[in-house]
């Protein structure tokens, strides 16, 4: 099977970072919190544009760190309670499914899509991408899946 991949060059971002589960209420509980903040952070490169950046924190994938933020210039002043993160560059494998999908879409990457393509998810974190058009309160809005992949 054939996955779209694209070329992304590196990105630093800033935003809220929080230490979860997988598919946690906690996840879009932090989303309004970041929100509220963004207006506070310097620099930022993509107007309109937030990232959804996961990891899981241990070989388990039981636990995940997940960062809610926006992507910026200069990350060298960062307000309080916000973190700095970074996006390497590299080949990604990009999927898009709509808000009410997210959890479905995952679960179809990581267990069919890309074992069927012959890519790997390569290290480092993946990322949710909601786009300046993305309705957070349209459920058919459409969200990017960014996975860093190896062949």
């Amino acid at each position: 099977m054939s996955i779209q991949t694209v070329e992304r060059p590196a990105v630093t971002v800033v935003g809220l970072h929080i230490r979860t589960k997988p598919m946690s209420p906690e996840i879009p509980a932090l989303w309004p919190k970041f929100v509220a903040r963004i207006p506070e952070i310097q620099h930022q490169t993509e107007p309109h544009v937030t990232y959804g950046v996961m990891r899981h924190a241990e070989a388990t994938f039981e636990s995940l760190d997940y960062m809610a933020a926006v992507a910026v210039s200069d990350a060298h002043r960062i307000p309080d309670g916000l973190t700095r993160g970074s996006l390497p560059a590299g080949t990604y494998a990009a999927f898009s499914y709509s808000l009410s999908r997210l959890g479905q879409g995952f679960h179809d990457i990581f267990n069919r899509l890309l074992p069927d393509s012959g890519w790997i998810q390569a290290p480092g974190p993946y990322f949710e991408r909601y786009g300046a058009s993305f309705d957070p309160k349209n459920p058919e809005s459409a969200v990017e899946i960014l996975i860093p992949v190896k062949r």
